[in-house]
């Protein structure tokens, strides 16, 4: 079982070395053996889409307002 002080460091860790960790993520994903491997995939396709909607939002709402929009 793991120690909570040491779960915490491993957290403060991977909070002050955001790279290392997303590299570290991509890593295990590509292995594919880690029971986290799906989670990891659907979060990554989850912010990617999330980014696309957002800029296709502000581009509706920019052209809603330009063109007068009601």
């Amino acid at each position: 079982m793991v120690h909570p002080v040491d779960k915490a460091k491993d957290v403060v860790h991977a909070v002050e070395h955001p790279v290392e960790t997303a590299k570290a993520l991509e890593r295990e994903a590509e292995e594919g053996r880690s029971p986290r491997t799906p989670l990891i995939a659907l979060t990554g396709i989850t912010l990617f889409l999330s980014v696309i909607f957002a800029i296709l939002l502000a581009i509706a709402l920019t052209l809603y307002f330009v063109y007068g929009g009601k």
